[in-house]
């Protein structure tokens, strides 16, 4: 039996993550690289409704967050490296690195563009505001957004499957991304537009029959 010390310290190196309560691209995709590498953590989920009084207890005020050895770290992009390299979903080769790196840019990109529409339903509470700037976004950066994502996946990939031909990071989040848009949950927006995009919705559709990737439990909180 483990000692009380040794537990009290797998504890305290065990990460944890933070968010808040809904699944969102951002954490998921730390939450899948840590569960498709069975490395243990700890899921610490803040309502809403919370966060105003709790965001000065958090770096840059935002999350997601990742407390390790009792020190917090944030920014998805770092984060996701960390989880990548220590799930073995980086790569070695450093310009293989780059596209992956460039991938998490590009849902971050891809983000900050709908992103006011977002807000203006629910912070403002606006939502005539909010269907103005989501049709906005529709007809001027979706579909550009979603073509220079098809061409760094035709221009990096000998396959077609993964982005750099071996899964990686890349791929959990160019799947993350994807199924947001294409899950009806965001309003106005029809998963046919994927349709215009034929080897993003043939690497969507293999994503979800990735067997050893669609069994995790983590893919499966996010479908459902």
């Amino acid at each position: 039996m483990l000692s009380k010390k040794l537990l009290q310290k797998n504890k305290h190196n065990m990460i944890r993550l933070i968010y808040f309560d809904f699944n969102f691209w951002r954490v998921d995709i730390l939450r899948l690289c840590l569960g498709f590498s069975n490395t243990p953590y700890e899921m610490i989920r803040i309502p809403r409704k919370e966060w105003r009084e709790k965001k000065k207890d958090f770096p840059f005020g935002q999350l997601p967050v990742m407390i390790i050895n009792n020190k917090k770290f944030a920014h998805t992009h770092s984060l996701a490296r960390f989880c990548a390299l220590k799930s073995n979903l980086y790569d070695d080769n450093d310009l293989k690195r780059i596209i992956i790196d460039q991938v998490i840019d590009w849902a971050n990109e891809i983000t900050n563009k709908i992103a006011p529409s977002i807000r203006a339903a629910m912070r403002e509470k606006n939502l005539a505001k909010s269907k103005k700037l989501r049709k906005e976004f529709i007809d001027n950066d979706l579909l550009e957004w979603f073509t220079y994502l098809e061409k760094l996946l035709g221009d990096s990939s000998k396959e077609k499957l993964f982005f750099t031909d071996r899964f990686s990071i890349a791929d959990v989040t160019a799947w993350r991304v994807i199924h947001w848009f294409y899950s009806r949950k965001l309003d106005q927006i029809e998963p046919k537009f994927l349709n215009k995009f034929t080897l993003l919705k043939h690497f969507y559709e293999s994503m979800n029959n990735f067997e050893k990737f669609a069994k995790l439990q983590e893919y499966k909180e996010i479908v459902n």
